[in-house]
């Protein structure tokens, strides 16, 4: 489960963030820095496979309420949600569909996320593009995901140098359950999830680092 919640971190970037020097000389100033990070997520991998054989559809789903706050300023929360699906016919060696889509602007309520991350859903229409052809698309999103097994619990600190006296604090934690999810991922014609998938999480992260004598 610990690589399961870690994985999903990253894809909706609230992953464990370790500042390269570059990103430490832009929150650098003579006083400390303190950011933290912190939000629900769900992940889900559905793949199916046609009658024929020769078809295989993996499609992706990730969602996360992540709230970011400067300290000593307020926290603000921003929705992230992207779809990726990928259809290959085996039998032919072609890929048939390789479409992503990704929104920072999640309508209000389209994530719901339990308290005891045994229960979440994702609602929400969001374009699509395919790579390979530049065709655009939508696809509607209505995905419930089912807790099924206890929560797991996993944490990560570290103290990174940059110099003499500039050194960045971080700290990492991350809970959640794996899941079922369900439900149907449709561009109105085709529902590329038509069965339930056991790949699947709830989780939430805490993310934070502080930054110390970087001038």
């Amino acid at each position: 489960m610990r690589a399961i919640v870690r994985f999903g971190l990253a894809v909706v970037s609230l992953g464990i963030l370790i500042l390269a020097p570059a990103a430490v000389a832009d929150a650098a100033s003579p006083k400390v820095t303190v950011v933290n990070l912190r939000g629900p997520l769900i992940n889900a991998t559905f793949s199916v496979i046609d009658p024929s054989g020769c078809v295989e559809t993996d499609t992706f789903v990730s969602a996360n309420l992540p709230s970011y706050q400067q300290l000593p300023g307020k926290p603000v929360t921003t929705g992230v949600a992207s779809v990726s699906i990928f259809a290959y016919d085996a039998c032919t060696d072609t890929t048939i569909m390789d479409a992503t889509g990704l929104t920072e602007a999640l309508p209000a309520g389209s994530l719901q996320v339990s308290k005891q991350l045994d229960q979440a859903s994702l609602q929400m229409t969001l374009p699509m593009t395919d790579i390979d052809t530049g065709a655009t698309f939508s696809v509607n999103v209505n995905v419930a995901l089912v807790g099924t097994s206890t929560i797991h619990r996993d944490d990560v600190n570290s103290n990174d140098l940059y110099g003499r006296t500039c050194h960045v604090l971080n700290r990492w934690k991350g809970s959640g359950r794996t899941a079922e999810a369900s439900g149907t991922v449709t561009d109105g014609v085709t529902n590329y999830t038509p069965e339930a998938t056991q790949q699947a999480e709830i989780g939430l992260v805490i993310d934070g680092f502080e930054v110390i004598g970087c001038l």
